[in-house]
């Protein structure tokens, strides 16, 4: 049983570390500078405008990160309308 654990948390590892493309928005406004990442205390310093390859642990943060701030323009905007 501790086998099976043990090859889960390795295909998990593996999983995570996998590199995947990531390319992030870059304007001369807002998301203009380089995106630091930190995952599990390891920084990312990610340059805008270009194809990079990071560890999917990254790439999957990034989303994270994006989501959460479309949600909350939505609720500033539903703040200003009531």
């Amino acid at each position: 049983m501790a086998n099976t654990k043990q090859t889960v948390t390795d295909e998990l590892e593996q999983f995570y570390n996998e590199p995947v493309p990531v390319t992030l928005i870059k304007d001369n406004w807002k998301k203009k500078d380089d995106l630091t990442v930190t995952v599990n205390g390891t920084n990312y310093q990610i340059k805008r405008g270009v194809e990079v390859m990071v560890p999917r642990s990254v790439a999957l943060a990034i989303e994270r990160s994006d989501k959460q701030e479309i949600e909350a323009e939505k609720y500033i905007e539903s703040l200003k309308e009531a």
